[in-house]
Protein backbone atom coordinates (compact mmCIF):
# COMPACT_ATOMS: atom_id res chain seq x y z
CA UNK A 1 0.00 0.00 0.00
CA UNK A 2 2.70 2.18 1.10
CA UNK A 3 4.14 1.47 -2.80
CA UNK A 4 1.05 2.88 -3.90
CA UNK A 5 0.70 6.04 -1.71
CA UNK A 6 3.93 6.99 -3.06
CA UNK A 7 3.17 6.28 -6.67
CA UNK A 8 -0.06 8.45 -6.52
CA UNK A 9 1.75 11.13 -4.64
CA UNK A 10 4.60 11.31 -7.67
CA UNK A 11 1.79 11.32 -10.22
CA UNK A 12 0.28 14.07 -8.93
CA UNK A 13 2.96 16.17 -7.72
CA UNK A 14 4.13 15.95 -11.63
CA UNK A 15 7.76 15.92 -10.23
CA UNK A 16 10.08 12.31 -9.17
CA UNK A 17 10.69 11.60 -6.07
CA UNK A 18 14.29 12.33 -4.25
CA UNK A 19 16.40 13.20 -1.25
CA UNK A 20 14.19 16.46 0.14
CA UNK A 21 10.94 15.03 -0.63
CA UNK A 22 8.07 13.26 1.20
CA UNK A 23 9.04 9.52 0.20
CA UNK A 24 6.22 7.82 2.53
CA UNK A 25 2.37 8.47 3.70
CA UNK A 26 1.20 5.82 6.16
CA UNK A 27 -1.96 5.71 8.02
CA UNK A 28 -2.03 4.73 11.80
CA UNK A 29 -4.58 3.78 14.61
CA UNK A 30 -7.90 3.98 14.30
CA UNK A 31 -10.76 6.32 15.94
CA UNK A 32 -13.41 8.97 14.57
CA UNK A 33 -10.26 12.23 14.37
CA UNK A 34 -7.55 12.43 12.28
CA UNK A 35 -4.03 14.23 12.78
CA UNK A 36 -1.12 13.97 9.97
CA UNK A 37 2.11 14.22 11.54
CA UNK A 38 5.14 15.10 9.30
CA UNK A 39 8.65 14.08 10.43
CA UNK A 40 11.29 15.71 7.97
CA UNK A 41 15.29 14.23 8.89
CA UNK A 42 18.41 16.00 7.91
CA UNK A 43 18.98 14.83 5.02
CA UNK A 44 15.80 16.38 2.83
CA UNK A 45 13.25 13.22 3.50
CA UNK A 46 10.56 13.25 4.94
CA UNK A 47 7.65 11.09 6.39
CA UNK A 48 3.44 12.23 6.41
CA UNK A 49 1.48 9.90 9.20
CA UNK A 50 -1.86 10.51 9.37
CA UNK A 51 -2.94 9.45 12.73
CA UNK A 52 -5.86 8.16 13.69
CA UNK A 53 -7.46 9.06 17.34
CA UNK A 54 -10.77 8.78 19.60
CA UNK A 55 -10.54 10.96 22.61
CA UNK A 56 -10.36 14.02 23.41
CA UNK A 57 -7.09 15.56 25.50
CA UNK A 58 -4.88 13.63 22.72
CA UNK A 59 -1.49 15.71 22.37
CA UNK A 60 0.81 15.89 19.97
CA UNK A 61 3.24 13.83 22.05
CA UNK A 62 0.43 10.91 21.99
CA UNK A 63 0.38 10.93 18.10
CA UNK A 64 4.27 10.42 18.68
CA UNK A 65 4.04 7.94 20.34
CA UNK A 66 0.86 6.36 18.49
CA UNK A 67 3.14 6.04 15.23
CA UNK A 68 6.14 4.15 17.18
CA UNK A 69 3.98 1.72 18.73
CA UNK A 70 2.00 0.96 15.80
CA UNK A 71 4.75 1.48 13.09
CA UNK A 72 7.87 -1.74 13.11
CA UNK A 73 9.73 1.15 11.14
CA UNK A 74 9.74 3.71 13.47
CA UNK A 75 11.52 4.09 16.81
CA UNK A 76 11.94 7.14 19.23
CA UNK A 77 14.92 8.02 21.57
CA UNK A 78 13.40 10.15 24.43
CA UNK A 79 13.68 11.82 27.74
CA UNK A 80 10.75 12.73 30.29
CA UNK A 81 11.56 14.83 33.65
CA UNK A 82 9.50 17.68 35.72
CA UNK A 83 10.26 19.98 32.27
CA UNK A 84 7.84 17.21 29.93
CA UNK A 85 9.23 15.37 27.46
CA UNK A 86 12.58 15.85 25.65
CA UNK A 87 12.72 13.96 22.15
CA UNK A 88 16.40 13.02 20.88
CA UNK A 89 16.23 11.05 18.22
CA UNK A 90 13.89 9.38 15.64
CA UNK A 91 14.54 6.28 13.57
CA UNK A 92 12.36 6.44 10.26
CA UNK A 93 12.30 3.85 7.90
CA UNK A 94 16.10 3.87 6.85
CA UNK A 95 16.31 7.77 8.19
CA UNK A 96 17.56 8.48 11.49
CA UNK A 97 18.50 11.76 13.30
CA UNK A 98 19.64 12.54 17.09
CA UNK A 99 20.75 15.56 18.97
CA UNK A 100 20.33 17.39 22.13
CA UNK A 101 21.36 20.89 21.03
CA UNK A 102 24.68 19.99 22.19
CA UNK A 103 26.26 22.03 19.03
CA UNK A 104 23.68 24.95 19.55
CA UNK A 105 23.96 28.40 18.91
CA UNK A 106 26.30 27.16 15.63
CA UNK A 107 24.79 24.43 15.05
CA UNK A 108 20.36 23.36 16.15
CA UNK A 109 21.44 19.83 16.43
CA UNK A 110 17.83 18.89 18.03
CA UNK A 111 14.47 18.20 16.81
CA UNK A 112 12.09 21.31 16.16
CA UNK A 113 8.11 21.34 16.50
CA UNK A 114 5.76 22.88 14.68
CA UNK A 115 2.31 23.20 14.63
CA UNK A 116 -0.73 24.16 12.29
CA UNK A 117 -4.23 23.42 12.85
CA UNK A 118 -5.42 22.61 9.43
CA UNK A 119 -3.56 21.95 5.71
CA UNK A 120 -4.37 24.84 5.02
CA UNK A 121 -3.02 27.30 7.54
CA UNK A 122 1.13 28.34 7.90
CA UNK A 123 2.97 26.26 9.94
CA UNK A 124 3.53 28.40 13.15
CA UNK A 125 7.14 26.68 15.73
CA UNK A 126 5.44 26.00 18.54
CA UNK A 127 5.71 27.59 21.90
CA UNK A 128 4.57 24.86 24.15
CA UNK A 129 5.78 21.40 24.16
CA UNK A 130 4.57 18.18 22.65
CA UNK A 131 2.95 16.84 25.35
CA UNK A 132 1.08 19.89 26.47
CA UNK A 133 -0.63 20.74 23.11
CA UNK A 134 -3.87 19.08 22.85
CA UNK A 135 -4.60 18.38 19.14
CA UNK A 136 -7.85 18.55 17.23
CA UNK A 137 -9.34 16.54 14.08
CA UNK A 138 -7.47 17.90 11.07
CA UNK A 139 -4.30 19.57 13.41
CA UNK A 140 -0.75 18.92 11.66
CA UNK A 141 2.44 18.83 13.58
CA UNK A 142 5.82 18.79 12.33
CA UNK A 143 9.16 17.48 13.88
CA UNK A 144 11.99 19.32 11.91
CA UNK A 145 15.81 18.01 12.61
CA UNK A 146 19.11 20.54 12.25
CA UNK A 147 16.90 23.04 10.58
CA UNK A 148 14.98 25.96 12.69
CA UNK A 149 13.01 26.05 9.23
CA UNK A 150 9.11 24.85 8.63
CA UNK A 151 8.35 21.58 7.42
CA UNK A 152 8.82 21.03 3.94
CA UNK A 153 6.24 21.35 1.44
CA UNK A 154 3.80 18.53 1.18
CA UNK A 155 1.55 18.23 -2.37
CA UNK A 156 -1.12 20.59 -1.97
CA UNK A 157 -4.17 20.64 -0.41
CA UNK A 158 -6.07 18.96 -3.16
CA UNK A 159 -3.50 16.30 -3.45
CA UNK A 160 -3.65 15.64 0.25
CA UNK A 161 -7.81 15.45 -0.52
CA UNK A 162 -7.35 13.08 -3.30
CA UNK A 163 -5.07 10.92 -1.35
CA UNK A 164 -7.96 11.31 2.16
CA UNK A 165 -10.76 10.05 -0.56
CA UNK A 166 -8.68 7.51 -1.97
CA UNK A 167 -8.55 6.02 1.89
CA UNK A 168 -12.36 6.47 1.96
CA UNK A 169 -12.81 3.75 -0.40
CA UNK A 170 -10.28 1.76 0.52
CA UNK A 171 -11.76 1.52 4.30
CA UNK A 172 -15.45 1.51 3.14
CA UNK A 173 -14.53 -1.91 0.49
CA UNK A 174 -12.44 -3.10 3.44
CA UNK A 175 -15.64 -2.94 5.59
CA UNK A 176 -18.34 -4.12 3.15
CA UNK A 177 -16.37 -7.28 2.61
CA UNK A 178 -16.26 -7.88 6.34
Amino acid sequence: MRTAVTGLLTLLAGTSLAAGDIIEHVEIGEGFYTSTVQIDFSNGNGYLFDVHWQQGGTTGWDLLLAIADESQDVSLDYSVSEWGVFLQGIDAFDDSDWGVGAGWPDVEDYWHYWQKDSVWEPWEFSSIGADVREVSDGSWDGWVFLSAGEPQSVPSPGVVALLGIGGLFRNRRSRQSS
